[in-house]
Parts: structure tokens; sequence; C-alpha cells
């Protein structure tokens, strides 16, 4: 934590400035240097953990202190995204493995992401533009204070960490809002036939997977009668898709408290006096591909209700750095149809009869950054509603929201193609009777005929073309509970389930998660030993400790036949190698289920329980013997499917996982704390929770790599035979990111969170892993809210920081 600030001695001639020394109570604060007249003013509070409480006069200096903060923590992120959105890592890290870097550049350039970022901010209403403006001015004079050399974090001293423009800034934010820029690769190698580049190979899709929790409880279930949010994003711990935390106040006009991905203004997940809000990814569809028919001998020409069309295209040139240092341009022709750019991916490949386009949702969705100022702002649950409506701009993102009134309400308003119910019926149909629009559908792609407009999306909002209006969006309001866990919105509550909507939106009647069916049971348990406790009804405590219960929904339905089955028949023949189940047997038999850092029989059973592929966890099959029934969704599908006698298929797959265990040199009585851990203060850290599609657990927690930044990290390497299991154990860098449990009371909203990596991005401070620690002993922290509160916590340190730039 900074008390004071160094500079230059061009620092203190450039400005007419002064530097005063403030004492409030026992809790000193710096001003920072100023003109006489500053155009920023702002006082940033930060208590126990770093946390900042912001309060400021006008937008603009809100925005100016959001920035500085920030910059204290994160600088390096924010600096490692701005270059990727300007199209210039290929001019400071080179090409890149199999030119990702490139790609990226001609991607992030082809399709305009910076041009529409200039746009937005012309765009913008003044108050906004302001709050912008400043975050950029705040992060910009913190950089100035310490220079590039004395940054906290993996980006110190690097050439490419420079101040900031606001274009830069929403160009970064534009570009996670657009689902296209994840198809940077395969936009940046699709090249026609018979051209120069036509060696360029269709490369893997990209990888969409995020989880979370979100709950949302009423009146009738709460304690006190108000309402109650659970915040539970599972996003990684490494990276630009990690969370900063942040309390933001212009006094009578906001108090908002929350999260937002770094380098993200505004909070996206958090609270204010009257609405608690938080967010899961959707299982709805943002694009749409294209098959286009193209015409003989011109790869560049395809056909559209009979009639010849010529693809435009676009030349991009990116500087590139050579091994030798040297920059040097490179250029690429990327192709564009009507729908939007064409694409080479596996399996539907660039040909002389066929190329493929993709058409995205979020392509201009430009007034994201409004809405979420509209629901920092709402006064109500109805205000917060109206700002989805108005704007219709949530990219693709569920909502789950309480009240302090004690209401409940999901809705899915995520941007979704708008297809005409005609088209819809033939996309259904095609799937089942086209080999390559069912081979996409089966990978969780829509496939359609660019030949015909029947395909083409309807534009009937007045918010946003081609997209499907506010009206026709999934959602609910209850008084009992609503909830999502990534699954679609069939399921936002057991009583009153959503249909009748596009299946663009996601899928109804279809089976759900084991993680979304733990949702459920730890939701709608109202016995007395259920996680509402004996009245059925959730305090902040039982609310807090249901989503760490770390319950396995796998292990309640199966478990205990699994371990019959073993203790009946404990020695089988593997691999013609036999096995002795004996021990096993007794430890799953012993086991309660649950995945603490001292359970013992949670790592035999992840590592049995992954020997099954995905889809098993799903129907009836191989792993369950009643298959899914969609008018009991959360108990289906059930029961160990029976084994064969001369291969007993469940035993010898524990018998795969014991012998795995031993090859590793884990013992089966291994608690799971000595396995799965992070490395966040430079050893282990023991960690609970577990996988959510395996282990079935609400409190998901798994290793993936870091796709966004550039900072270094070291992959571990797997155990063979594994598909978690690496030779050090079970490293955690991605799940509970942010877990926040909410309840409103007559004195207003109080809560308790983790933010579970830690609130600053440099390894050489404590605050780098503080909260990790406190994560893996399950020891909530209270957030902060009333001056009061803030005003009495030890470790206050407040700084005031004005600017006349």
């Amino acid at each position: 934590m900074r008390t004071w600030h160094r500079f230059t001695r061009n620092n203190w001639l450039a400005v007419g400035i002064f530097l005063s020394l403030v004492v409030v109570g026992a809790t000193a604060f710096v001003v920072s240097v100023s003109q006489s007249k500053p155009r920023y003013e702002v006082e940033i509070r930060r208590t126990s953990h770093g946390i900042p409480h912001i309060t400021a006069k006008d937008w603009g200096s809100l925005g100016f202190g959001e920035g500085y903060a920030f910059a204290q923590d994160h600088l390096c992120s924010l600096a490692d995204q701005v270059i990727k959105a300007r199209g210039e890592r290929a001019r400071f890290f080179g090409p890149g493995e199999n030119n990702r870097h490139l790609n990226s550049d001609i991607t992030f350039k082809a399709l305009g992401i910076y041009e529409q970022a200039k746009a937005m901010l012309t765009a913008m209403p003044k108050d906004q533009r302001e709050q912008i403006e400043g975050y950029v001015a705040g992060y910009n004079q913190y950089l100035r204070e310490v220079t590039a050399n004395g940054v906290g974090g993996w980006c110190r001293g690097k050439e490419w960490v420079f101040e900031i423009t606001p274009e830069d800034l929403l160009a970064y934010n534009q570009s996670v809002v657009v689902t296209s820029t994840n198809f940077a690769d395969q936009i940046a190698t699709a090249t026609p036939p018979g051209k120069e580049t036509a060696q360029l190979a269709p490369v893997a899709l990209p990888d969409f997977e995020q989880a979370s929790n979100g709950w949302a409880i009423g009146s009738e279930r709460s304690a006190g009668g108000r309402g109650m949010l659970l915040a539970n994003p599972h996003y990684p711990w490494v990276g630009s898709n990690r969370f900063w935390e942040k309390h933001l106040i212009i006094p009578g006009k906001m108090n908002v408290y929350g999260v937002g991905l770094l380098g993200s203004p505004g909070v996206s997940i958090g609270f204010n006096s009257a609405v608690a809000w938080t967010h899961t990814v959707s299982a709805g569809k943002r694009f749409t591909l294209y098959t286009l028919n193209l015409v003989q001998g011109d790869p560049t020409k395809y056909l559209y209700d009979g009639k010849e069309r010529e693809m435009t295209s676009k030349v991009v040139s990116v500087a590139v750095r050579q091994s030798d240092g040297t920059v040097k341009p490179i250029e690429r022709r990327v192709f564009f149809s009507h729908y939007g750019p064409i694409v080479s991916l596996p399996g539907f490949g660039w040909t002389a009869k066929r190329a493929v386009a993709i058409r995205d949702a979020n392509a201009n969705n430009t007034t994201f950054y409004s809405q979420r100022v509209a629901m920092n702002l709402a006064r109500n649950l109805d205000e917060f509603k109206q700002a989805h409506a108005q704007y219709n701009a949530m990219p693709w993102i569920n909502t789950i929201a309480a009240s302090a009134d004690g209401r409940a309400w999901y809705a899915d308003t995520s941007a979704t193609p708008n297809l005409k119910p005609e088209a819809i019926a033939a996309l259904l149909k095609r799937k089942d009777s086209d080999p390559l629009t069912k081979t996409a559908w089966d990978r969780g792609l829509i496939l359609l005929d660019g030949s015909d407009s029947l395909f083409e999306w309807v534009s009937d909002s007045t918010t946003r073309a081609g997209v499907i209006p506010w009206s026709r969006m999934p959602h609910l309001e209850r008084r009992d509970f609503v909830f999502n866990a990534n699954d679609s919105f069939w399921l936002a509550n057991p009583r009153q389930l959503l249909t009748g909507f596009s299946p663009l939106q996601g899928l109804e009647g279809t089976a759900r998660s084991l993680r979304t069916r733990m949702n459920v049971v730890l939701l709608d348990d109202q016995r007395p030993q259920g996680a509402a406790g004996k009245d059925g009804k959730f305090t902040l405590d039982e609310l807090s400790a249901a989503v760490l219960s770390n319950r396995s929904l796998s292990a309640e339905l199966l478990r205990a036949e699994v371990a019959q089955r073993c203790q009946a028949s404990p020695r089988v023949t593997l691999d013609g190698q036999a096995v002795d189940l004996r021990q096993a047997c007794q430890i799953l038999a012993a086991w309660d289920g649950k995945y603490e850092v001292n359970s013992i029989g949670a790592v035999l059973w992840r590592e049995f329980i992954t020997q099954y592929d995905p889809a098993d966890l799903q129907r009836a099959g191989a792993l369950f013997a009643k298959d899914f029934v969609a008018a009991d969704p959360v108990q289906t599908p059930s029961g160990l499917t029976p084994d064969n006698g001369n291969e007993p298929q469940s035993l010898l797959k524990l018998a795969r996982a014991v012998r795995l265990l031993a090859t590793a040199g884990i013992a089966l009585d291994t608690p799971l704390g000595k396995v799965q851990y992070s490395d966040k203060n430079g050893g282990r850290i023991p960690m609970h929770g577990g996988e959510g599609a395996y282990d079935g657990i609400a409190n998901f927690v798994n290793y993936a790599p870091n796709t966004t930044t550039l900072e270094p990290f070291k992959a571990p390497e797997r155990v063979k035979g594994s598909r978690f299991l690496g030779k050090d154990g079970y490293l955690v860098n991605r799940g509970s990111s942010f877990i926040m449990a909410l309840e409103y009371t007559a004195q207003g909203p109080r809560a308790q969170a983790f933010l579970t990596y830690a609130q600053s991005g440099d390894p050489a401070s404590p605050l780098f892993y503080d909260q990790t620690e406190l994560f893996s002993a399950k020891k909530w922290r209270p957030i902060l809210f009333t001056n009061a509160e803030i005003n009495a916590d030890p470790n206050l340190k407040t700084l005031k920081v004005s600017s006349g730039k």
C-alpha cells in the first residue's frame, strides 16, 4: 500500500503543485499533486485486504479515482490488454506460437474494434464519457508517478507499458463484449483455395467454458423477510478475466459496491441499497455460422437466393517484431460475406465449393456500458429491470437479482440471434438430415444455410438489430428463489419451468448438469437437515455455508452403490493384472461425499468418476441406470448402471483409478487438501471444492491455462490417464472467484465475501494471496459499506488524489 508517492524533478516543475499531509483521527493520507483548480478530486479509503472505497464529487472524478486505484493493483493486465485491443501484440512480442499474436492483431483490426470504441466515446452521454476519460486520467497519473520501472508485477520496465487513451480503454472493454474476437485464429487464417496463403490450415475452436452459480432468495425463503443474493462466478484466477473489488460513491447520486473485470469501470456484480445482482454465463447462442455455396470457378463469390454475391475484403497491415528485433509490416487480406467474416473451422474449411461465415450478435453491441451504469443506479427492482428493457445490451450473461423488498428475479437477456419460426423449424429439420449441420449442432454450433434468405436474422427490436427483443426474453420473478448454474433458463425454479422460447436461447426439457442439480438440492431442500436449517429459511450464515458445503452430487447419487459392489467383489483383473480394491472399498464406504481439505475419499472418487465420458453424466448408459426424465429434472438420471458379470465396468474403472493414484505416488487415504492446492503464496495453500461437471459441486475449482494476458505461467504436467491430476497434484487457478453472500436488513445491506485470488496482481504483495488463505480456511470477511464500518476498520488508509489534467 502506498502512502507517499515519488515524483521526478520534472514532475514538480511541470505542475504548479503542492504536497500536504493531512490527519483524520489516527489515519494519515496524502493529498497528491494538483493544479490550483483541479479537474478531478477524489478520496480513496483502503480498508482491510486492500479494498478501495472511492468517493468523488462528480463522474469524472469517480472514474479518475477508480482508474488510479486500479492501476495501483493491476496496471499490468490492462496495459497488456490495450496492446491486444490496438492490434499491436505482434509489434512487441513477435508473431507468437502458431502465429497467435499475428492472428489476433489481424482480426482485431479487421473487425474494427478500435473504430467501434471511437464511435462509442462520441455517442456516450456526458456523464459516462467523463467517467471513462477520468478513469484513463487516473490510470495515467499513477503511471507517471511510478513510471514503467516502478510498476508492481510482471510488466515492470516493459516498453509496452505507456499511457493510454479513452479509446484504448473502450476498445479493450468492447473486445470482451464482442464474441467474434474469440475467433481470431479462425478469421485470420480463412483464405480462399488456390491463393498463396491457402496452406493455412483450420485451427481448433475457441474454448468458451466459463461457469458460475447465482442465487436470489425472496422474502418467503429469507429468515429476515427481505431479499438475499449469492454471487459465485467461476472465473480464472489468472489473466484479464479476474475481478477487482471496489466501492464507488458520488454523494447523493451513486453508492454501489462490487466487482468488475480488470480494467472495466463500474460494478458488474454487486449491490446498492435497493438491489443486489450477479451474473452467470448464458447457455444460449451468441452467433450463427452460415454455409456459403460458392460460384463455380470463383471462391470469393457466393449464391444468395439464386443470385451471385461478391465477398468484400479488407487488407490489414500488422507490424511484426522479427527474431533480430526489427519490426516489419505483414499484410493479410480478410474476407467478409454480408453476414460477417469468413472463418476457417476444423471440418468446415474454405473449399472451392463452400465457405463458412459467422454473424455475431454482439458485433455492434455498443450500449452495454450504459446499461451497466443504469443497473448501478437502480433505486428498486423495477428500475433495474427497466435498464434491461431499455438497452437490451447484455452480451452473454444471465442476470440473477434480489431486492430489499424481498423479490427474486432471473433473466437471460443475452444478445441472441432472432430467427423466424420457419427458419427455426428448418434448422431443427436440417440437423437431423444434413450431416454438416448435425456435426455443428453436436459441437454446440448453429450452422445455417447462407444461400437462403429464410435464415436472415429478424430485426423487430427497437434497441438492437437482429437480436431477440426484450419482450421475448425468458425471465422470472418469484418470492422463494431463482437461480442459474450455466444451464439454460428452463430450470430457473423447479416449480415454474420457463418454456416456449427459441432454441437459440437455450434448450428446454433436457438433462441438467450435476452442478445445476446440486444447486437445486441446496436451495430447495426445506427439511430440517437442509441447507436452510430447521425453519427452511436462509440466514446469511446458512446461505454462505451452503455454497461452500462442498457436497458432491455424483457421490451422493452413486457412492454407496459403488462401495457396496466393491465390498462384494474386492479383487478385479485389469489389463491382465490383479488389483486389490479392499482399501478403496473401505475409504469410499466411510467417506461423507464432501470435498473438504481434510476429506479422505474425494481424490479417489474424482479419479474414479472421471473415467467416464462427460456425456455419461447426463443420460442412462455406462454410468446411470435410470435415464433423464423431464418431469423430474433434479433427481434424474440416477442409479448406478448394473455391471456385466464378466466385465464389471464400474469396478474396472475404480481399479484404474486405484492404479493411477499408486503410479502417481498418492496414497488412497490422502486428504484432498494435500493434493489440491493454490500456489499463489509461492508454496501450497490447501483448496477445498471440486470440479463441477464430474464432482457435481457448487463450489467449482480446477485448472485452466491463461489465454488472455501474456503473463508468464508454467502449465502443470498432467498425469497420464487422468483428466485433472498433475504431477504435483490438482493445481487450482480457476473457479470460485468473487463469492458474496448478502442479505437486506432494516438497516440496509449486510454482506460477506471472498475474492479468492485476492485484490492485487503483484506477487510481491501480501494482498496477492491473503484472501486465498481466507478462502482455504472458509473465513468469510465482512463487506464494509457504511461510513461507520469503513472508518472503524483498523487497517484503514486514506488517500486524496487530484489532478488538473
